[in-house]
């Protein structure tokens, strides 16, 4: 493989344009010191150090997702030194991914949302009616995991069989033994602890990956009432029809990302196809222009 394909490539691209950006929030800092003798705010501050943060975690999100740390490393340090974008450049030389490594490490994820799904549909109303604000935690986290999942998936070129052997119906299956002979107790405790358990990485790399424009691939996981609908039918003593395709994810998860809390105004610098106009500029600061 010498160049990246298209959705490598916008992965990429998102990667550069926040290289960019943050050049030129520093360069602006710096002239604006320059003219006033004051460092820049607090705020200021905070706003770059979030920025880094989620640069990072798509960074990180990007090597789980197969994206060799050369092409990486070359967007970045182009970005960093105020280069525009190109998809056509001379790319550097990469080592082999291990794509068995990769899928094992999805794996761990798919596993994680199968077995939320598989608490929700046997305590999820339940748990809703009696504590409200872990419902919202449990919720927002799946919806989060599984889009992290399907927006891997999808960069990682996940193949019908390879998605079959991450959640085919095997493997729901086991989700539901999981719960089907469990005490109420039991359920209660799980699904508290699955209320806490969406790490913070996971969450910026979700928010990382939303805003670089990434949606689900042909081969998705269902969406949470796709999967509690998959864990009901096989708790079923009587065989039930699979969902449907309208179980599959949408496109964006804007609202479990603003319910996460992470904000970040480069929204609408980075959504969009790969054909997107030059990065915006910086967020301005008081007496420098754009």
């Amino acid at each position: 493989m010498n160049k990246p394909n298209r959705i490598q490539a916008r992965v990429l691209k998102a990667v550069h344009d926040r290289a960019v950006i943050a050049r030129l929030m520093q360069d602006r800092a710096n002239a604006l010191q320059d003219i006033t003798g004051d460092p820049p705010p607090t705020s200021w501050f905070d706003d770059f150090h979030a920025r880094g943060v989620l640069r990072q975690a798509l960074e990180n999100v990007a090597a789980d997702a197969g994206i060799p740390s050369a092409w990486v490393e070359q967007c970045r340090q182009r970005g960093e030194l105020g280069m525009r974008w190109r998809a056509d450049l001379h790319w550097r030389d990469t080592k082999v991914v291990d794509r068995d490594q990769l899928l094992n490490k999805l794996e761990a994820h798919v596993r994680h949302a199968q077995d939320m799904a598989a608490i929700a549909t046997v305590y999820g109303e339940r748990g809703a009616r009696a504590e409200v604000g872990t419902a919202h935690l449990f919720d927002r986290g799946l919806r989060l995991l599984s889009y992290r999942i399907n927006a891997v998936a999808h960069v990682l070129g996940v193949s019908e069989r390879e998605a079959d052997r991450l959640w085919g119906a095997q493997s729901w299956s086991g989700a539901a033994d999981s719960v089907r002979d469990g005490d109420i107790d039991a359920f209660v405790q799980r699904w508290r602890a699955h209320g806490r358990s969406i790490a913070d990485e996971v969450v910026l790399q979700a928010k990382a990956l939303d805003t670089a424009g990434i949606i689900a691939g042909p081969h998705a996981l269902p969406n949470a009432a796709g999967m509690t609908a998959l864990v009901r039918a096989h708790l079923s003593p009587t065989p039930t029809q699979s969902p449907s395709a309208d179980a599959v994810p949408g496109t964006r998860i804007s609202e479990a990302i603003d319910a996460a809390g992470i904000t970040d105004d480069t929204s609408t610098e980075f959504a969009g196809a790969e054909d997107r106009p030059e990065p915006a500029t910086a967020p301005t600061m008081p007496g420098i222009e754009p």
